[in-house]
Order: structure tokens, then C-alpha cells, then sequence
């Protein structure tokens, strides 16, 4: 990105290594963004001035949501550096992102601790608010959610012009489950709908346990893709998709799921019938050290009986009872 095109009004202009002079120690001017402009613009401000202007950006902005205050504190060719987004410039921009974190997280709130020095302002933070939009692609989850970081800003001529942030994403994306269904996802597309069993060494813990209504429970890798192996020799074109959102509570993900195959080979000593088949479940996560460390899951395994033409049927259960 280019420069930043904010320079406060020029009082005097001096080298950058002018604040390491002794003869300015102690000047009422301080720098303004000198990382950027490439000298320093040195501009008369009174000490706790920027810190104000940043209190108002917190508790108006971004606590209250207000359009109009960014108007008023905000430099009309801002830049923000908001990681993994890639960097903006223009008060609309800025508009854009405030709108759609109202939108993610209507409750939001920040608390901060603010250093002030020269033109610039840092504000530590931690924000606490319920996920109930879309927010860096991952859709609202319900959950309450906490995450903290760092903002640092510049300010000129009385206005935010410039802020980076760097915030714990990562942790954040654990935490309201994004990370976790990206791996599931992994689990259902590549392993289960196309076999790609050497995934399992990626993402299975090796002592992760696997359980299902009607399959014994097994522990490790290389039993888990014995599963999935008998499973795609029973249902070769069997395909899984989830159904709705999941819940995640943290390292545990609960998603309904629904699969559909024809019946090819030996399931649970039942010989192959060529008959389409669809069921439907609910499968339990439970996740370690970003690997899948628990899988449980149920489903309608009389249904499926019953598609396969070994199942009784509902009138002779009645009678059985």
C-alpha cells in the first residue's frame, strides 16, 4: 500500500532522528506518523488529548455502533489494517466493516487500557459479545465469544488516520467452532464421500476414539479407516452432508447429518441388494490439540435395515411388543 496520505499541518519540519536530539527533549510537538510520511511533521498537541479522541472511538464506534461519530473522529482517507482482511483505505471502507461487526456481534462490547505517546495511541483490549452474524466468513453460531488484542493508532489533525490491529483470529476461530468444522469437513469430504484414507493420519488423534450405533468402538487411525473402509466397500458412492448448523461448545461439535448410498457389498451380514439407501444421524465431536480425539455417532439404523428389506417392519414390532 502506498503511504498513508496523512500529515498533520506542519508547524516545522525535522529529520526523523531529530527526536533523538537533545535539543528537542521535552518539546511540546510530537511526530506525526513519521513511519509513513517519511519525515516528521511536528504539531503542538495537549497531553491526553489523543487518548480522548481514542476513548470516543471505542465507546462510539465500535460499543455504540455509531455511523455519526465516525464522521466526526475519523480522517476521510483512513487506513486500516485489520489481519486476515486485506487492508482498506477510505472512510466507507471503514463504514462497511462497523456495519457488519454490528451485524455479527449486536451485543459487542470493549474494554480497553490506552498508552499515549506523541501521536499515537495504544489500545490493549478485550472484546466480549454473542457471534450472531456472519463475521470473516464463518456464519453466526449463537455463542458467546471473548478475544483480545491490540490496536495501535495514528492521529492527525485532530482525526483517526491509521490503525493496525493484531487480535488472537486463530484462538477466535476455535473457539466459535470454525477451525473444528473446517476439519470435520475434511472428514466427511475427503475421507468419508471420496475414501481418502491417508487423511485420517492428518486429522485423527492417535489414540481418538470412533463410535456409531452399530459399529463396535475403536481407537487410533489405523482402525478408524478399517471403518471407513467396510463402510464405502458396503456403499461405494455413499456421500455425507451436514444438515443446518452445528453446535459448538468448546472443543465438542454436534451437527445432524444426512447419507445416502446403494448397497454394493456385505453391511453388517446383509449381502448386496443394488438398492439406493438414505439415512439420517447425529454425530459428536470431541477435539484435542486440533485433531479429532472423539467421534460419536447415532442414527436410524432400523431405518436403513428396513430400505435393505431385513429390517421388521413397524406393524411387527407392534405385535412383538
Amino acid at each position: 500500500m502506498a503511504a498513508s496520505p496523512y500529515r498533520a499541518a506542519p508547524r516545522r519540519e525535522v529529520p526523523l532522528e531529530a527526536p533523538n536530539d537533545p535539543s528537542n527533549r521535552g518539546s511540546p510537538y510530537f511526530l506525526a506518523c513519521p513511519c509513513l510520511t517519511g519525515t516528521a511533521i511536528m504539531e503542538e498537541i495537549m497531553p491526553g488529548e489523543n487518548k480522548a479522541l481514542v476513548r470516543r472511538w471505542i465507546e462510539e464506534i465500535w460499543n455504540q455502533k455509531s455511523m455519526a461519530a465516525i464522521d466526526e473522529i475519523v480522517a476521510a482517507e483512513i487506513v486500516q489494517h485489520i489481519p486476515p482482511l486485506a487492508d482498506q483505505q477510505g472512510i466507507d471502507a471503514l463504514k462497511q466493516f462497523v456495519a457488519a461487526h454490528r451485524v455479527a456481534f449486536p451485543d459487542g462490547r470493549f474494554t480497553e487500557d490506552l498508552i499515549e505517546e506523541g501521536d499515537k495511541v495504544v489500545q490493549r483490549w478485550t472484546f466480549r459479545g454473542t457471534h450472531m452474524g456472519e463475521f470473516m466468513g464463518v456464519a453466526g453460531t449463537g455463542s458467546p465469544t471473548e478475544t483480545t488484542g491490540t490496536t495501535t493508532l495514528c492521529i492527525a489533525q485532530g482525526k483517526v488516520a491509521e490503525f493496525w490491529v493484531q487480535w488472537d483470529s486463530l484462538g477466535w476461530m476455535q473457539r466459535v467452532g470454525a477451525v473444528t468444522t473446517a476439519l470435520i469437513r475434511r472428514w466427511i469430504e475427503e475421507v468419508l464421500n471420496k475414501g481418502n484414507l491417508e487423511v485420517v493420519d492428518e486429522i485423527w488423534a492417535r489414540d481418538g476414539v470412533y463410535a456409531a450405533t452399530l459399529i463396535p468402538e475403536v481407537r487410533g487411525p489405523a482402525a478408524v479407516k478399517q471403518v471407513v473402509a467396510a463402510i464405502r466397500t458396503a456403499f461405494p458412492d455413499i456421500h455425507y452432508s451436514l444438515v443446518g448448523e452445528p453446535v459448538v461448545q468448546g472443543d465438542r461439535w454436534s451437527c445432524r447429518w444426512t447419507a445416502g448410498g446403494t448397497h454394493r457389498g456385505d453391511f453388517m451380514g446383509v449381502a448386496p441388494t443394488g438398492r439406493y439407501v438414505t439415512y439420517v444421524g447425529t454425530v459428536t465431536f470431541r477435539m484435542r490439540g486440533g485433531k479429532i480425539a472423539e467421534h460419536r455417532a447415532d442414527w436410524d439404523a432400523l431405518d436403513l435395515m428396513q430400505q435393505l428389506g431385513v429390517g421388521p417392519a413397524v406393524g411387527q414390532l407392534k405385535a412383538a411388543a
